[in-house]
This record gives C-alpha cells, sequence and structure tokens, in this order.
C-alpha cells in the first residue's frame, strides 16, 4: 500500500511538472512570435513584398540604409528579388554588417540611388545563390565609390555585375578575381581614365575572370590600352570601348582574346592602328571604327580577321579608299561602312578581293574620279551608296560586275551625263536614287532597268518628257520627278508605267497636263504635283478610283468641284490658289471618302453644308475672305476633328453655324480655330464668349483659340475691340427703335410702360435677354428728362444737355435703372425728389456741373449707390449726413469744389469705401478742423486717390498742405501758421530750368570726358591743333628720328611699303628708323637698338603673332617700353595686325601694352589715330651731325629720302 501511495504521489508531480514545462515553451514561443511580428512590423513600413510563395520580390524604400540590419532578422527563405532605394539621402550612409547573412535564396540584388562612399569586405557574405548584382548610386552625392579587394567574397555563382553609372575612378587589382562564374561586367560612365585600374588581376600574379563573356567599359576617360591588359579574358566574346578618349593601343592590346567577336572602339581619338593589333583575336565579327582620327591604314592593318563579316570605318579622315592589300585577309567581310572620310578616287584594285561584299557606303567623300571595274569583283553586292561626292560622270563600265545590285545611289553630286550603257551589267537595281545633280535629261540608261520599282530624279535640271522618256520601265512603283523644269505633260507619257502608285512632279514649270494623262496609271495611289502652274484639271484625275492622296498646293487654279476627284480620295490639298469656292454641283457629299481637305491661302467667301463631304475630319480654311457660314454647315460631319477658320473676313455668326450633332461624352469634341477675325459682337453674337463652356450639351466645338479672338463691341458713343475672353454678356448690344414684348398687351396704346421705344433723337441699345437696355441721349440738346425714356433702361446718358435743374420725380418707375449720366450738363440745383424711384442705381455721375450746395436729401433713396462723381461742380458745403445711409459707397470724388467746411472723417460710417478724391478745395485751417481732418487723413491714405492736392486755405491767398500740418504750426485754437507757397510757385520755373541747365552740363561733360580722345584727334586732323598737350619737341634738344619702328622680319614687306612711305612722305614728314635701312649691321646689335630708340621721340612696334613668339622682337619691345619709363616725353605705339590675348602674355610684356598706345590696322580712321599718337613733324635740313656723350654718328639723308643711315 506504500508503495502504490508512493507511486501515485510521483504519478502526480510528473503530471503537474510536464503541465508547467508545456506552459512554459508555449508562452516562449509565443513571445519569440511577438518579437519576430514586432520586427517585421517595422521593417514592414519601408518594405514591400510581392509574388509568389516560391518567388517573393522585397522592394526596401529606406532614408538610412542602418534600417537594413533588419533583413538579416527576418525569415527570408522564399526571397527571390531584393531591391533597395534611397529616398532623399545626401549624406554619406553604409551598409551594416551581416545585412545580408540571412538571405540565402536571393538570386538578384540591386542597390539604386544611395550615397554609398565605401563597400567593405563581405558586403554581400550571405547572398550565396546570388546571379545579379547592379549598384547604381547617387553620382550627385557620391564622389567616388571605394571597393576594398574582398568586397565580393562569397559570390561564386554572380554571373552578372553591374556598376555602371557609378564614379569609381580606380578598383582594387584583384577586386573582381574572385567571381569565378561571371559573364557579363557593366562598367559604363564609371570615370574610369586607366585601363590598369579597373579589377582585371595582375598578369604576374592572378588570373581573373576566365568566364566573362561581356565586358562594357564604354562612355568613359581611358586614354590608351596597354599591351595584355585583357589576356586573363579568355573567354570574353564582346568588347565595347566605345565613347573613350582612347588616342593610344598598344600593339598586344588585345593579346589573349582569342575568342573575341565584337569590338567596339568608335567615338575615340584613335589616329593609327598597330599591325599586331588584331593577331591574337582572329575570330572577330563585328569591328568598329567609326568618329575616330584614322588618316591611314597599313597594308596589315586587319591581317588575320578572315571571319569578319562587318567594319565601319566611317567618320574618319582617311584620304585614300583601303587598298586592297589591307583587305586582303578580309574575304568574308559582307557590310563595308566607308561613309565620311575623304576618298578622291576609286581604282580598280581597291575591293577586288571582297568577293563577298554585299553592302557598301561610300557616301559623304570627296570622289569625283571613279575607275573603270573598280566594283568588278563584286558579285554579290546589293547596295551601294555613292551619294555626297563630287562624281560628274558615270561610264560605260563604271559600275561592271555588279550583277546582283538592288540599291545603288547616286543623289548629291555633280553628275551632268551618264552614258547610255551605264546600267547594262547591274540591270536588277530595283532602287535608283540620282536626286539633286545636274542631269538636264532622262538619262536613257535608266530605260535598261526593266526591274526598277523606285526612281528619284528629284532636284535636276530636265526639261522635258516625251511619251518615250518612260519606255520600258512597267515596273516602277514610284516615281519622284520634284524640282526640276519640266513643262507640259501630254498624254502617252505615263504610257509604260503600268505599276505606278507614287507620281511627284512636284515644284516644276508645268503649266498643263493633257487630258487622259492618267488613263494609264489605273493604280495611282498618290499625286503630287504641287508648286507649278496649273490653272485647270478638270477631267484628270476622277477615274482614278485607287487615288488617296493628291496635293495641287501652290497652283494658279481658279475653280474646283468634287466631281474634279475621285470619291475615293481621302486626302487633298489645294491651297494657295485663287479658288473662290468649292463646288459640289452633283452633290456628292455622301459619296465621297475625303478625311483631310486643305484649303487656306485661296479666296473662298462662303461655307455651305454642300461645300464639305459628310466624311470629312480636318480641314483648313485659313486665310481665305470667308464671310458667310451657313446654319448647319459643319452638321452631318460626324468624323469632323478640326476646322481651320483664322485669318477670314468673317463678322457675324449663326449660332447654327457651328451645330454638330450630339458627341458622346468619351468622344472628344472638335476643335475650332477662329482668331484674326474681325467680329461685330451684337446681341446676336452672345453665345460666342460661352461657347467653350456648353460642353453639355456636346453639340458645339471648343475654340481653342478663343482668347485670341478679337470683338468689336458697339458700346454708347464708341466701339472698341475687346478680347472673347474678357467680355460679358451685357457687351453684346444691338440698337432697337422700338419694341414690344410678347405678354405686352397694350402696345397699341401711349403710355404702355412695357413698350420700348427710344426717345426722339436719341440711340439705344439693348442685349438679346434685354438684361442691359442702355439708352443715349448725350448731347441732344434736352432740357429736361425726355418722357419717353424706356422704364427697363438700365443706362442712361444724358450728359452733354442744358438741364439746369431736374424736376421731382424725373425717373420715377425706371427700378432697373443703374448707371446714370448727368455729367456736364449745366445742373444748378439738385431737387428733394430727383432720384426718387432708383433704388437700383448703382453709378451716378454729376460732374462738371454747377451744383453749389448738397443739402443731405439728395441720396436718401440711393440705397444701393456704389460710385458718386462730384467733381469739377462749384459745391460750397455739403451736409454731414449727405453720405451716411450710403452703406454700399465705393467711390467717392468730390474734389476741385469750392468746399470749406465738411466732416470727412463722418466717411467712417461708409465702410465699402476704396477710392476718394477731397483734393483742390478750400478746406478750412481752424486747427480743431484739420486735426480731425489729418488723423481721418492719415488713417484712410490708402483709398485717398490725391492726397497731394488736399490743402486748407487761409484769406484766399495761402494755403498749407494737409501732410505739413503739425500742432506745432498752431499759435492758437483757432488760427493756424502756415507757409506761404507764394515763393514756391514764383520760383519754381527758375528752379527746374537750373535744374535742367546743370544735368545737361554734366551730360556734356560726362561725354566729353569719355570722347576726348576722338575729339582731340579730330581737332588735331582738322586743324593741325593739339588740346592740351605741349609739343614733344625742345628748341634746344633736337632728336635724330622721329620714330624708331620695331617689327619682325615676315612683317618687313609691311612696314616698308605700308607704314614708311606713309609717316615719311605725308603731310607732314616723319623720319622713321628702320632696321633693314638705317641701322649698320657691323655692331653689336642690342646696343644699335638700344641707342636707335634713345634718338627717337616715340618707338613703334608693329606686333603680328610672329612679332610675339619672337625673343628678338620681345627684347626691342621691352627696350622702347624701358625708355618710355626713363623719359616721360618718349611715346610708345603698337600697332597690332591681329588680336591679341593679355592673359597669354608674360608679365613684363604685358605691361608693355597696358602703357603703351594701341592702334589696330583695319580701323577705319586708323593713319588719322597713328598721326595723332605721334610727335608733331618737322622739316629736316639735308645734312645733320649729331654728337652724344654715348653715340657719335653722321647723318646721311638724300634729297628724295627721308631716311637716315647710322654710322
Amino acid at each position: 500500500m506504500c508503495l502504490t501511495a508512493v507511486n501515485g504521489i510521483l504519478k502526480n508531480q510528473m503530471r503537474s511538472l510536464r503541465s508547467k514545462m508545456i506552459r512554459t515553451l508555449f508562452i516562449l514561443s509565443l513571445l519569440c512570435t511577438i518579437c519576430n511580428l514586432s520586427n517585421a512590423q517595422v521593417f514592414a513600413k519601408e518594405c514591400d513584398v510581392s509574388g509568389t510563395d516560391e518567388e517573393q520580390v522585397m522592394t526596401c524604400r529606406v532614408r538610412t540604409l542602418s534600417t537594413l540590419a533588419d533583413v538579416g532578422k527576418l525569415d527570408s527563405d522564399q526571397i527571390s528579388y531584393l531591391t533597395i532605394f534611397c529616398d532623399g539621402i545626401s549624406k554619406e550612409t553604409n551598409i551594416p554588417n551581416g545585412t545580408f547573412i540571412k538571405l540565402n535564396s536571393v538570386q538578384s540584388i540591386r542597390i539604386e540611388s544611395c550615397n554609398i562612399p565605401v563597400l567593405p569586405e563581405n558586403t554581400f557574405l550571405g547572398l550565396s545563390s546570388v546571379l545579379n548584382i547592379s549598384i547604381h548610386l547617387n553620382k550627385s552625392h557620391t564622389k567616388q565609390l571605394m571597393f576594398r579587394e574582398n568586397t565580393f567574397a562569397g559570390l561564386q555563382k554572380l554571373q552578372n555585375l553591374e556598376l555602371d553609372h557609378n564614379s569609381l575612378v580606380v578598383l582594387p587589382a584583384n577586386l573582381f578575381c574572385g567571381l569565378e562564374n561571371l559573364k557579363i561586367l557593366n562598367l559604363t560612365s564609371c570615370d574610369l581614365d586607366d585601363a590598369r585600374n579597373i579589377g582585371l588581376g595582375s598578369l604576374e600574379t592572378v588570373r581573373c575572370l576566365s568566364e566573362l563573356l561581356v565586358l562594357d567599359l564604354s562612355h568613359n576617360i581611358l586614354k590608351s590600352i596597354p599591351d595584355g591588359i585583357f589576356s586573363s579574358l579568355v573567354n570574353l566574346k564582346i568588347l565595347y570601348l566605345n565613347n573613350n578618349q582612347l588616342s593610344e593601343l598598344y600593339p598586344y592590346a588585345f593579346s589573349g582574346l582569342s575568342r573575341l567577336q565584337s569590338l567596339d572602339l568608335s567615338n575615340n581619338r584613335i589616329s593609327h592602328l598597330p599591325e599586331q593589333i588584331f593577331q591574337q583575336s582572329t575570330d572577330i565579327l563585328e569591328l568598329y571604327l567609326q568618329n575616330n582620327s584614322l588618316s591611314s591604314l597599313t597594308p596589315r592593318a586587319f591581317q588575320g580577321l578572315r571571319q569578319l563579316v562587318g567594319l565601319n570605318l566611317s567618320y574618319n579622315s582617311l584620304e585614300n579608299v583601303v587598298s586592297s592589300e589591307t583587305l586582303a585577309d578580309l574575304s568574308r567581310l559582307l557590310v563595308l561602312d566607308l561613309n565620311h572620310n575623304r576618298f578622291q578616287a576609286v581604282t580598280d584594285t581597291n575591293f577586288k578581293l571582297m568577293r563577298s561584299l554585299q553592302i557598301l557606303y561610300l557616301s559623304y567623300n570627296a570622289i569625283h574620279n571613279i575607275s573603270d571595274n573598280s566594283f568588278a569583283s563584286l558579285r554579290n553586292l546589293h547596295t551601294l551608296t555613292l551619294l555626297g561626292n563630287k562624281i560628274r560622270y558615270i561610264g560605260m563600265n563604271t559600275l561592271s560586275g555588279l550583277e546582283s545590285l538592288n540599291y545603288l545611289s547616286l543623289s548629291d553630286n555633280a553628275i551632268d551625263d551618264i552614258h547610255f550603257k551605264a546600267f547594262n551589267s547591274c540591270k536588277a537595281v530595283q532602287n535608283l536614287k540620282l536626286r539633286s545633280n545636274k542631269l538636264t535629261v532622262f538619262p536613257k540608261a535608266v530605260n535598261d532597268l526593266e526591274l526598277l520599282k523606285h526612281l528619284d530624279l528629284t532636284h535636276n535640271k530636265i526639261f522635258n518628257v516625251t511619251n518615250d522618256t518612260f519606255h520600258g520601265l512597267k515596273n516602277i512603283v514610284s516615281l519622284h520627278m520634284a524640282r526640276n523644269k519640266i513643262g507640259n505633260i501630254t498624254k502617252g507619257c505615263f504610257q509604260d508605267l503600268t505599276s505606278l502608285k507614287t507620281l511627284d512632279f512636284s515644284y516644276n514649270k508645268i503649266q498643263s497636263l493633257g487630258q487622259h494623262l492618267f488613263d494609264d496609271v489605273k493604280e495611282l495611289r498618290v499625286a503630287k504635283f504641287n508648286d507649278n502652274h496649273l490653272t485647270d484639271v478638270n477631267g484628270l484625275f476622277m477615274n482614278l478610283h485607287f487615288l488617296h492622296t493628291l496635293n495641287m498646293s501652290r497652283n494658279n487654279l481658279t475653280w474646283f468641284d468634287y466631281a474634279l476627284v475621285p470619291t475615293e480620295l481621302k486626302t487633298l490639298d489645294i491651297h494657295d490658289n485663287k479658288i473662290d469656292g468649292l463646288g459640289n454641283y452633283f452633290e456628292l457629299e455622301l459619296l465621297m471618302h475625303l478625311r483631310n481637305l486643305d484649303a487656306s491661302h485661296n479666296i473662298i467667301r462662303e461655307l455651305t453644308t454642300t461645300s464639305l463631304p459628310n466624311s470629312i475630319e480636318s480641314v483648313s480654311f485659313r486665310s481665305n475672305r470667308i464671310s458667310v457660314i451657313g446654319p448647319f454647315t459643319f452638321m452631318a460631319k460626324t468624323n469632323l476633328t478640326f476646322v481651320d477658320l483664322r485669318g477670314n473676313a468673317i463678322r457675324q455668326l449663326d449660332i447654327n453655324a457651328f451645330r454638330l450633332k450630339s458627341f458622346i461624352s468619351s468622344q472628344s469634341l472638335p476643335e475650332f480655330l477662329l482668331s484674326n477675325n474681325t467680329l461685330i459682337c451684337d446681341c446676336s453674337m452672345e453665345w460666342l464668349q460661352r461657347i467653350n463652356r456648353l460642353d453639355e450639351t456636346r453639340h458645339y466645338p471648343m475654340i481653342p483659340d478663343l482668347g485670341e479672338v478679337v470683338c468689336n463691341v458697339t458700346l454708347p458713343r464708341q466701339t472698341a475691340l475687346i478680347e472673347m475672353s474678357q467680355t460679358k454678356s451685357s457687351d453684346f448690344l444691338c440698337r432697337y427703335q422700338s419694341h414690344c414684348f410678347a405678354l405686352c398687351h397694350c402696345c397699341e396704346f401711349d403710355a404702355c410702360d412695357c413698350e420700348m421705344v427710344c426717345p426722339e433723337n436719341c440711340t439705344c441699345y439693348s442685349d438679346q435677354t434685354w438684361n442691359a437696355n442702355m439708352v443715349d441721349c448725350s448731347v441732344r440738346g434736352y432740357s429736361h428728362v425726355p418722357n419717353s425714356v424706356p422704364m427697363d433702361v438700365t443706362d442712361l446718358y444724358l450728359d452733354g444737355n442744358d438741364m439746369s435743374q431736374v424736376g421731382g420725380h424725373s425717373f420715377i418707375g425706371r427700378k432697373n435703372l443703374r448707371v446714370l449720366h448727368l455729367n456736364n450738363s449745366n445742373m444748378h440745383v439738385i431737387r428733394n425728389r430727383t432720384f426718387n424711384g432708383l433704388q437700383n442705381l448703382i453709378v451716378l455721375h454729376l460732374e462738371n456741373n454747377h451744383i453749389t450746395v448738397i443739402e443731405g436729401h439728395e441720396f436718401t433713396n440711393l440705397t444701393k449707390l456704389q460710385e458718386l462723381y462730384l467733381s469739377h461742380n462749384r459745391l460750397k458745403s455739403i451736409k454731414n449726413e449727405s453720405f451716411k445711409h450710403l452703406n454700399y459707397l465705393q467711390v467717392l470724388y468730390i474734389d476741385h469744389n469750392q468746399i470749406s467746411e465738411f466732416n470727412v472723417w463722418l466717411l467712417l460710417y461708409n465702410r465699402a469705401l476704396t477710392k476718394v478724391k477731397v483734393g483742390h478745395n478750400k478746406w478750412n485751417c481752424e486747427c480743431t478742423f484739420i486735426e480731425n481732418f489729418k488723423f481721418w487723413f492719415v488713417k484712410h491714405k490708402s483709398i485717398i486717390v490725391d492726397e497731394g492736392s488736399v490743402r486748407c486755405s487761409y484769406n484766399n491767398s495761402t494755403t498749407m498742405h494737409l501732410i505739413e500740418f503739425s500742432n506745432s504750426t498752431c499759435s492758437n485754437f483757432s488760427v493756424v501758421s502756415f507757409t506761404s507757397a507764394e515763393f514756391v510757385e514764383e520760383y519754381m520755373p527758375v528752379m527746374i530750368i537750373v535744374f535742367v541747365l546743370l544735368v545737361l552740363l554734366l551730360l556734356a561733360a560726362f561725354f566729353i570726358w569719355k570722347y576726348r580722345r576722338n575729339m582731340k584727334m579730330w581737332i588735331y586732323n582738322k586743324y593741325g591743333v593739339r588740346l592740351f598737350e605741349k609739343t614733344d619737341y625742345a628748341a634746344d634738344h633736337e632728336k635724330l628720328f622721329d620714330a624708331f619702328v620695331s617689327y619682325c622680319k615676315k612683317d618687313e614687306a609691311f612696314v616698308a611699303q605700308m607704314v614708311a612711305p606713309e609717316l615719311e612722305c605725308g603731310s607732314p614728314p616723319q623720319r622713321l628708323c628702320l632696321r633693314y635701312r638705317d641701322l649698320p649691321a657691323s655692331r653689336y646689335m642690342a646696343e644699335t637698338i638700344s641707342d636707335a630708340i634713345e634718338c627717337s621721340f616715340c618707338s613703334i612696334a608693329v606686333v603680328s603673332e610672329q612679332y610675339l613668339k619672337s625673343e628678338w622682337c620681345l627684347f626691342e619691345l621691352k627696350a622702347c617700353h624701358h625708355e618710355s619709363q626713363c623719359n616721360k616725353r618718349h611715346k610708345v605705339i603698337i600697332i597690332l595686325l591681329n588680336k591679341v590675348d593679355l592673359k597669354e602674355m608674360d608679365p613684363d610684356t604685358r605691361a608693355c601694352f597696358k602703357s603703351a598706345i594701341l592702334v589696330h590696322w583695319g580701323d577705319r580712321r586708323f593713319w588719322e589715330q597713328l598721326r595723332f599718337a605721334m610727335p608733331e613733324g618737322r622739316n629736316h635740313r639735308n645734312h645733320l651731325n649729331y654728337n652724344d656723350n654715348k653715340l657719335s654718328t653722321t647723318l646721311r639723308r638724300s634729297s628724295l629720302s627721308n631716311s637716315v643711315k647710322l654710322v
């Protein structure tokens, strides 16, 4: 029993312990799950996961790369693709260690727009399955991305590495050596400047990237390729080195690349190809060398390239066509591009070994001669381009041997003759281009090309075509004869062109086309006869049922009918003719298939429903004389998208003129252009200004240029041009004399309020809805308000009449009156009830009358008045409560009156005021009044328009500006001291005149100072007087020469033939010292030149490019400068033959230029400037002895010259 009890106890304890352990394990797993979920939630804010369960794509957009540390905490066995974007990172950041440690399943990783300065060792550790890595950093922020040698450690499966568009410059020597399976390496645009620093390993230690297939080094700044730099890339097939700065290729630059198939060296600076350069890369199929600086090729430049099929040498400087020796090994070459070089001739030996060649480009060279049989061996050639050369003649054997030739281009040459058997050897040609040559007749050799389909003879000088011109060309599909001098074409000319589909005879001199001319070309689809002199096309095109495009623009056609063209026509261009209407005699609008019509620049005057086919989509009537557009003209045109009506004579339009069938909401409304028409916008045109807002009906087009449409609006007393977008509905008015509304039943009787009758001698206008009703009775001689003014008048003009009094209730019943003009009407008094009943009046003009007082009751009922004009009356007083009840008053003008007292500060109650004029009155100068006035004035200065003219008056003689008032100016509470304005008024004109004279004097002084040298030179040349200068000659000290001339050997002819004769034989004559003539050759030259300079009043240096390159000439220039520094009277004059740049000179030479007088050869007044700069000439004696302590000379001067010899 004891054992049983013990067993029971043990079982209970074990059961209890087991339950506790289960609870503990459950709690721990729950905590781990919560922790992982927490990390995932934090990380999920910046990373999105998409894709299937087996293959997930994670995209992270982070602001700091430290966030990536959470990637390693995630269970990411299903993540196959990882993309990291850095948003807005400008500061440097780094990838945390161990970031990718658990991403074993990731196959592709991309890092974009981050600012990472260094990728440390083992950065990608853990990415054991990765196949593709792409790193594109923010180049604007990352100055240079640095790598460590083991940055890519552990990536044995990596096949594609993209590091393009980063700033790398230098890479560790063995950076890529651990990537054993790498196939593609992209280093495009990485600022690499040395091929030895691109991480391909050292030849002495490691052989890297033996499995690499593609290497892209394009768009860097590499300057040379050293020997063996790619020798470890034994399986490389494609190498891109284009768009670098390569100028030198070492002989063994591509050694080891035995499997290379494509090499791109284009867009570099290569000027020479070493002979051994391709000897170890004999499997190359494509070689690109275009846009380099190659001027010649050695005979063995392409030796061994027997597999080459494509060679591009275009855009170089090759002067001779590549010799047969150079191309000897290229037996399989299919494409050879030699465009844009400098070849001048093609010989029969150039291509004799290239029997497989199929495409040959020789365009844009300077070829003027092609020897016979030059292409004889090219029997497989199917494309030959020779355009843009200087070829003048195509001989019988020039193209011999080209049996397979299909495409031949000889355009843009100077060919004026072709042998009639020139194409006998190339009868397979289907496309022949001879445009832009000098052919005067159709070449007979073309008739032998029976398979020819496309012929282009545009821009020649062919003047005639006959019935035999196109004989034998039955397969011609397109014929281009534009820009020749062809005259009339008669029936039968196209009889052999049975397959013709496109015909272009534009820009010729054709005046007529023969009847039934096109009966032989039934399948014609495109016909262009624009820019000729055709006057009639009746009966020409109507039977061409396949014709879909016809261009007859810029001719002299005077009429047109749709019966002249086939109903199948889709595009018709007849612009720039003299057509006055679009005829439709047989009413073909339902049968036509026309979609596009250009009838611009004609003289069409009217459009009706039959003017356009119902199938039309786009039509242009620009610059015609259209003045009438009938109702529903465009109604049946359901396909319409665009109509151009600009530049016509349209003045009025009915609303139904633009009426369309309703367009469904998903369909765009057609667009009509209407600018450059001067529309008369009366009441019938109001709809036009809101047409773009009628889209809910979808019965009217959109007018995109409505803002440019100008509208001629008729307003009372003026006709204004206003942009349509600026108009209001009330601006569209029509004149009326009388009008009776439909619901009015008293029009047959007198005094009918609902009848609109215009008063006698007045002019009345209304809009279409009669919401605007304007009556203009201005300057009609009325002495009272006309009794017949319509009750519904909105604007009434009574100004310019003679109404000394306007009686009470004169406007009773005119409840719609908004604007009333009574200005300039000789009014003296406003009666108590004058404006009774005008509860909607907004604007009241009472200016320029003789009103003397406002009692306060005049405007009582004008509760909605916004503008009140009382300027230029004789008002002496205004009761303070006169404007108090005008709550909506915005504009109040009471200026130019005689008001002395009116409490203007009571206008505070008129809170809507925005403009006030109170100036030019005789305001009281009493201190209390002025203080209150100024307080209001300062507080409301922003609304006072004439603040500078507000003054107070004292004794009717002196006034003070209100802004000048201060408390200190008051001597007591009743009198204000003021400053007299008489002084200012009396002396103001004198002050203005003095100020103007002072300004003119300063301007004159400025211009005299600025142009002082030109003025002094002009006076000297005109009168021989030097202003403000002393003569350089002293009476007691005479020098041997007037000027010493310094020049280089190459400018000696210029000095001897131009400068010396002009100065020595001029008036006055000058004595010059010329090196070749006046200086002895036996003496030490430097000392002789120094003495000669010292013996001259001035020095002249003739400076050219050669002068500045000569050390001896620069010595002379500096000696002249030294003398001028020692002797202030000695001038240095520099004659500049060319432009010089002072920045490129040494400091001493630059100092010489800055202190010298510069004269430019070629200036309009060169000789005047030179003579003015030199000292005055003198009459010299025939013989003069000059003794000096430094120099003993004997002057020998001939009677016929002005030269002196130093002995």
